[in-house]
């Protein structure tokens, strides 16, 4: 009876303490979105300042490239940083792609880096063909930006999309293992007072597979896994940032572009490295919710599973709607930089 107590006092004592905990986090979300607003507003104007002091290092390049080439690169790092801190679209891509799908921290950086270089390079393919090649005006160029963005958002719908159709075959696959391992338990109670010699099945000798039935977790299919991650690289970096379009054409005008190519490349380190941080984080909040969920699962794992599959279903729906969201808006209203 005093065994029973204390493990009721036990238990009551951890409930709480997960009660303590997530209460703590709901607080911090609620104290972040207060003030987010107000973060905004500051890091567009650093970026505004970073912006102001690019143009000014790029035209004292012109005259002493050894003098203030190095404090431009520095600047541009700088800028990449402050930019993947405020909002858009690829943030919201990487939090909701890592945060309802399990990935290693590792995949995680993996797709910040390589979706802020690619995002980089289409900025300097653009400008390199269109204005130094083409001659066009930096307007035109921008207009040109525009268009790709819309199709980086129908990218952003397309990863939605897979996400949702990847979650309902899991969620299939996953019902018809359950089926299969009630169905040998069952046969094995059956059986189960008959004494038969079964060597031949000796444990190591099981196969196992995504339906195999039983209650181990399956590795997803690396096909898909691959061609998931290249969805989640160009949806976030086929979209061209206009800032580094901006300095692109400031530095080919006054006859520098090289220093303008390695400070776009730059910026993109710089935004690498912030979403990646963003990345982390999302996938360590992830990882501690399901320790907290799965203390409290008393299935099997089954229930575990279950909410795995709804929350990467979750996250191909919001996908789907952001994409679908962000294309009509770019589509209705040219929105200019907040740089400009």
């Amino acid at each position: 009876m005093k065994l029973v107590t204390i493990s009721v006092q036990t238990s009551y004592k951890t409930i709480l303490a997960r009660v303590v905990i997530l209460a703590s986090v709901i607080l911090l979300v609620a104290m972040v979105y207060r003030e987010w607003a107000a973060f905004v507003s500051t890091t567009i104007e650093w970026q505004k300042s970073l912006h102001a002091m690019l143009a000014s290092h790029i035209g004292a390049v012109s005259e002493d490239a050894v003098r203030y080439g190095g404090a431009l690169i520095a600047l541009s790092f700088g800028y990449g940083v402050f930019h993947a801190i405020g909002p858009g679209h690829g943030k919201a891509v990487i939090v909701t792609y890592l945060g309802t799908s399990k990935e290693t921290a590792w995949k995680g950086i993996f797709i910040s880096f390589s979706a802020a270089i690619l995002q980089s390079v289409i900025a300097i393919i653009l400008v390199s063909v269109l204005a130094r090649v083409l001659s066009f005006k930096l307007s035109e160029v921008h207009n040109y930006g525009n268009d790709m963005a819309l199709v980086s958002y129908v990218l952003v719908s397309l990863l939605g999309f897979m996400l949702v159709v990847g979650s309902i075959r899991r969620m299939i696959k996953s019902s018809r293992s359950n089926g299969q391992r009630e169905h040998l338990l069952h046969i094995g109670h059956e059986h189960g007072h008959h004494n038969h010699n079964h060597d031949d099945h000796s444990e190591s000798s099981h196969s196992h597979s995504s339906n195999c039935g039983c209650s181990h977790t399956h590795v997803p299919d690396q096909h898909e896994s691959k061609l998931q991650t290249l969805a989640v690289i160009f949806s976030m970096g086929f979209r061209p940032c206009s800032g580094a379009i901006v300095v692109l054409i400031y530095a080919h005008l006054v006859g520098v572009y090289s220093y303008g190519v390695i400070a776009t490349l730059m910026m993109g380190l710089g935004t690498g490295l912030s979403v990646s941080v963003i990345a982390v984080v999302t996938l360590y909040a992830r990882a501690w919710l399901e320790r907290f969920l799965a203390a409290s699962d008393q299935s099997g794992g089954r229930l575990h599973d279950y909410i795995s599959h709804c929350v990467r279903l979750f996250g191909g729906v919001v996908l789907i709607v952001l994409g679908w969201s962000f294309y009509r808006v770019a589509s209705a209203i040219s929105a200019g930089h907040p740089l400009f």
